[in-house]
């Protein structure tokens, strides 16, 4: 159905020689992007290299990202991570991201879209709760055109957000859009919580027809009142693909794409001193690929991300 070929992976992580040390404050996540992205980080043998992408607009807590690969779609993230503490509320720590074509800044341009629940614009969040100097364990998943970020929790039975950009498989056909952001976790100013809301909401820059996105959103064969880890069949537990579908027709939807190196576990698994959050998988499917498991559904289903190779 989908006509993909697998592109390696590369992975960074708070704990490389050389990487970013950051905190819960006000410009963290733009500093993660660009040395994943943009400058690489580390020296000699030690040296990561960045994912080549480009960076554009940038201020001290805010910026532009893009992929220079010469098949990518011409679409930026916008991170203005100046959010910090916004209001003084200690609880409303997040980075507003966007996607934007032609960018004037990190946070307009020609065309803006965000991500939605419902009427609420869904945002990233950056912070434990309301610990000011909290260390961010972080990991960075992607290729050329494509990356997700991952904020590990330390909490016990809490979420880690996700941040998703870049392109997806799409059966459209010459879909100049298929760029998507997906954000994991609540994201609505809620840190690492695990709500009735949580999820991982996304939004495709553009339809099929290359107009304003209609609804969209990410789904896979699990159930809300999915069975407890470990499932009493399979004696652990199991994973399928995330499908995006978009709103065609009022309340009907029609299968686009996938979210490449992301699967959603069917169980609702259990808290991080069962299995920490950041566990990392050796061939679960026969494959010999690597997956990194986090948690990110409100009934508490976790997700995996490929460490070795996505679809494209």
């Amino acid at each position: 159905m989908f006509d993909t070929q697998r592109v390696p992976v590369k992975v960074y992580r708070w704990d490389d020689e050389g990487a970013p040390q950051v905190e819960s404050a006000a410009g963290s996540i733009k500093t993660i992007l660009k040395a994943c992205l943009v400058t690489g980080y580390g020296e000699g043998n030690k040296r990561k290299d960045a994912l080549g992408w480009e960076m554009a607009f940038e201020k001290t807590q805010e910026a532009c990202f893009r992929s220079t690969h010469p098949k990518a779609t011409k679409w930026w993230l916008g991170v203005d991570d100046t959010k910090y503490l916004a209001g003084g509320d200690v609880n409303n720590r997040y980075a507003d991201v966007c996607g934007i074509l032609e960018p004037t800044s990190a946070t307009a341009g020609k065309a803006v879209q965000y991500v939605w629940r419902s009427s609420n614009r869904v945002r990233f969040t950056s912070a434990y709760y309301s610990d000011n100097s909290f260390r961010l364990k972080w990991v960075l998943v992607g290729h050329a055109r494509a990356f997700a970020l991952i904020l590990l929790s330390p909490g016990n039975s809490s979420a880690s957000p996700v941040l998703y950009f870049g392109e997806f498989p799409s059966l459209a056909v010459a879909d100049e859009h298929q760029n998507l952001l997906g954000l994991g976790v609540d994201g609505e100013r809620r840190y690492f919580g695990l709500n009735s809301y949580s999820d991982f909401n996304c939004s495709a820059m553009r339809d099929y027809k290359g107009d304003a996105p209609n609804a969209f959103y990410a789904g896979s064969n699990v159930v809300q009142s999915s069975v407890s880890y470990p499932s009493p069949i399979s004696g652990g537990f199991t994973a399928s693909d995330l499908y995006l579908f978009e709103e065609v027709n009022g309340s009907k939807y029609a299968l686009r794409g996938f979210v490449p190196g992301l699967m959603r576990t069917n169980e609702a698994m259990p808290s991080n001193n069962v299995i920490p959050q950041g566990t990392v998988y050796d061939n679960l499917d026969n494959s010999g690929d690597e997956w990194m498991y986090v948690k990110v559904f409100s009934n508490h289903s976790g997700l995996l991300i490929n460490l070795t190779a996505w679809e494209l």
